[in-house]
């Protein structure tokens, strides 16, 4: 096999975006649920190691400006590529340093949060364990770390296609044709399952369908690297109990709920891990068959609370996009009706859950105090002809932890950066600006990639806090008389070429951006 280059991450760049379950108000919010205080995020200590180009680091820091940040990566091209963009938004708080995570030390000081996402499976041992050395002398004392890697039983299928793609793609010098080649190696045994269908040839179909959509340089890192160390997961608690760290929880808080499962399963699993949590997640990851964990450590010592109940509710900020399921529904206790989110949904039956559902949708993307959506939920559900006014503080606190457990409900410890109030003159983020106007996927106030369409990154360049309403349709009718997009009547094939007709029709059109961009966390506050 070829030489791979000194560094394949100069030779292929990732392609960074933003990763909200990384985000320190993430991390912050997992380790209230479970009593440990972490610093406040506002002004967080934040260290991430493996940065690539610091979008993600980058975009912590643009909205958090009180904040001190560091983005490590031992790719020269993408630290380079990522200063570039710190300098184009002048900001002062976060810093991009080139080195190997071996050589890191003390100097490097003391961060609240340090955030590891997509390295820990990809480097040698000696890296990981250094990692964690990390982990352990860089993290504050109720400091929260984040680190993601491959895990067993679900990487013992996906590892099959890589053994395939690496034995014929290394084959090839070219990284283009390294990666084609591998690809079409691995469709060839698919395809072959359409003459000889096994269970065996299904599995690798649903594995290489899963990767249709994935970019090519997470391809190439992924699956055609010399290291990827896919590990069990209570081999990883095993490396953090040596290092002096401990399990806090998952990014994906409703991964840890047993209840999530059918019946039988949850009850059986209830038993298997009634004593140990850390037996409970190995169990849930067996029936699962998880190939991938997101996990938070702490420091070995650290006190938590595993037993949540309405006292764990306190002061958070509760939201939710969740909808109710298509066709009629009501707010009577009688009817059973299901809330979906995109993590997840919730069957309902008490009209004060209901209420609340539709107060945060209604409201989305800002969160609620929870003793505020209490009272607006009993105010609606009294509207609705269902008055709860003997319905208990603990009772809704029930209610909402239930929808943080199916994933239905968020929640955070940290007031937003963002707003879906629209001033005159609306401003975003400087990060979010920078990538609209070099037509890349826009990073939210959330953490949240977003790929906008033309008119939007048209209209998001321009959201300084400067220009506005009128200014903003007059730099699209410029746009539009350069030629570069064409403005059509709605039902019509002709181009609007009169400017006062182009006015006519931008106004309302502007506004409806502006509105979507307050629902999808763009607008910064005030």
């Amino acid at each position: 096999m070829p030489s791979p280059p000194e560094n394949s991450y100069d030779a292929i760049p990732y392609r960074t975006v933003t990763f909200p379950q990384t985000r320190p108000e993430r991390l912050a919010a997992i380790a209230r649920i479970f009593g440990l205080e972490s610093p406040p995020v506002e002004t967080a200590r934040v260290l991430e190691l493996g940065c690539a180009s610091g979008t993600n680091v980058v975009a912590f820091a643009d909205d958090h400006p009180a904040s001190q940040c560091l983005g490590i990566d031992a790719s020269a091209v993408q630290i380079a590529d990522g200063w570039k963009t710190i300098e184009a938004l002048g900001i002062k708080n976060v810093r991009l340093k080139h080195a190997d995570i071996l050589t890191l030390g003390e100097e490097l000081g003391t961060f609240d949060y340090i955030i590891c996402h997509g390295v820990f499976s990809w480097v040698p041992p000696a890296v990981q364990e250094k990692i964690l050395a990390i982990c352990r002398e860089n993290l504050a004392p109720n400091g929260v770390a984040y680190v993601s890697y491959n895990t067993y039983p679900g990487w013992h299928v996906r590892g099959i296609v890589r053994d395939m793609m690496r034995y014929h793609g290394m084959q090839f010098q070219d990284p283009g044709t390294r990666l084609a080649q591998a690809k079409a190696l691995v469709q060839f045994v698919v395809d072959t399952g359409k003459v000889q269908p096994t269970r065996f040839k299904q599995i690798l179909k649903d594995e290489f369908d899963s990767l249709a959509d994935a970019d090519d340089s997470y391809l190439h890192h992924e699956h055609l690297e010399e290291n990827n160390r896919p590990m069990y997961f209570h081999e990883f608690a095993r490396m953090l109990g040596v290092n002096g760290l401990q399990y806090l929880g998952e990014a994906e808080f409703s991964t840890m709920i047993s209840s999530n499962f059918a019946k039988e399963t949850a009850e059986t699993l209830n038993k298997l891990g009634a004593h140990d949590i850390l037996q409970m997640e190995q169990y849930m990851d067996y029936v699962r068959c998880r190939y991938f964990r997101q996990t938070l450590v702490c420091k070995l010592g650290v006190s938590l609370n595993r037993q949540l109940g309405p006292a764990s509710v306190g002061d958070w900020l509760i939201a939710s996009r969740a909808k109710p399921e298509e066709g009629g529904w009501s707010y009577s206790p009688d009817a059973a009706v299901v809330f979906h989110a995109p993590s997840g949904g919730l069957n309902c039956r008490s009209p004060l859950t209901k209420a609340a559902f539709v107060e945060l949708a209604e409201v989305w993307p800002m969160p609620v105090p929870f003793d505020e959506l209490f009272r607006r939920a009993k105010t609606r559900a009294a509207e609705e002809g269902h008055p709860m006014a003997d319905a208990s503080r603990d009772f809704f606190a029930v209610e909402i932890l239930t929808g943080l457990a199916a994933g239905a409900i968020e929640w955070r410890v940290s007031p937003v950066r963002y707003t879906t109030r629209l001033e005159w003159m609306p401003r975003t983020s400087n990060l979010a600006r920078h990538q609209a106007k070099i037509g890349r996927a826009v990073s939210n106030m959330r953490g949240e990639p977003l790929n906008l369409d033309e008119t939007h990154q048209l209209v998001l360049r321009h959201l300084d806090g400067r220009t506005d309403r009128t200014h903003l349709i007059e730099h699209l009718v410029e746009y539009l008389k350069s030629g570069k997009h064409t403005l059509r009547r709605d039902g019509s094939e002709l181009a609007v070429t009169n400017e006062d007709e182009m006015r006519h029709l931008l106004e309302p059109a502007v506004e409806k951006v502006l509105e979507n961009f307050a629902k999808l966390a763009l607008i910064a506050a005030v």
